[in-house]
């Protein structure tokens, strides 16, 4: 333990800088740690985090690359500032503690347990079922949105429920065409739903429900929490993963799913406007 930098001043990032912070590096660059409770993790986390609660934190420290930075974060900031302390003595190179916690956190969020949909998927899974699986919950989502078009009797509504379908069938066909590339094969709808029930599934890994919204606004905002539930499953499969390739794979959905959130947040700007 380098004691001098056990007690030394551990940087902290307030929310608005830990979320530019993140959505500058790619996930593969830094680590984000929760050291919250598994319940608080299972209410509400940042999408991507890796639950360590901080208890655990002394014996579970080898899951960590000292190598990459970490950002910490708790519910309030005490927690992670702790944390992030003992991780700087240890020897990490470079470590965030994030001020004020998930409370001040005014970004998107993503829910459930740490587990969840990783069912969906081995760790030892190839290439072609990882792409399979993605392909059959960006399928699934298309045809959701579809769906509540077909049944919406507003015309503005259903002109929303619409346009997001076609943001899903445009992932779909650019994952196809990778998939292409990679293996001179074609990744088809029939193909996917040999997966089972993840054909059924949307992004998220969650069985499709139904939104509730009454203006355009409304329905974006939801669409944008369910990419942030898709995001957050994309960098737990590639966390979970021990094929590179797969690995990979997942990182570079997670990182899609970023830019598509971005993209979302502008139109939503706009028709707040």
């Amino acid at each position: 333990m380098n004691w001098k930098r056990l007690f030394s001043r551990t940087p902290s990032l307030s929310p608005a800088e830990a979320r530019q912070y993140i959505e500058k590096h790619p996930a593969a660059d830094f680590q984000l740690l929760d050291v919250r409770q598994p319940k608080e993790y299972e209410a509400e986390h940042l999408p991507g985090a890796k639950l360590i609660p901080i208890k655990e934190l002394p014996d579970r420290q080898a899951e960590l690359d000292p190598d990459r930075p970490v950002l910490v974060y708790c519910a309030v900031g005490g927690r992670s500032r702790a944390a992030a302390q003992y991780l700087n003595g240890q020897g990490f190179k470079e470590v965030y503690n994030m001020a004020g916690g998930i409370k001040a956190w005014q970004g998107g969020k993503a829910a459930g347990p740490l587990d969840a949909g990783l069912e969906l998927l081995p760790a030892t899974a190839e290439y072609d079922e990882a792409a399979a699986l993605a392909y059959a919950m960006e399928d699934g989502l298309q045809r959701f949105y579809l769906k509540l078009a077909a049944g919406s009797e507003e015309a503005e509504l259903a002109t929303t429920y619409r346009h997001l379908a076609g943001l899903e069938d445009f992932h779909k066909k650019r994952l196809a065409r990778e998939y292409r590339e990679q293996t001179g094969q074609t990744l088809a709808p029939a193909e996917a739903d040999e997966q089972g029930e993840q054909g059924e599934l949307m992004e998220s890994g969650q069985a499709p429900s139904v939104f509730e919204a009454a203006t355009p606004a409304e329905i974006m905002e939801q669409a944008m929490g369910l990419e942030f539930q898709a995001q957050d499953l994309y960098l737990r499969l590639a966390e979970q993963s021990r094929v590179a390739a797969s690995r990979e794979f997942f990182l570079a959905m997670a990182a899609e799913e970023k830019e598509h959130l971005a993209f979302l947040a502008k139109e939503l700007e706009g028709l707040k406007e």
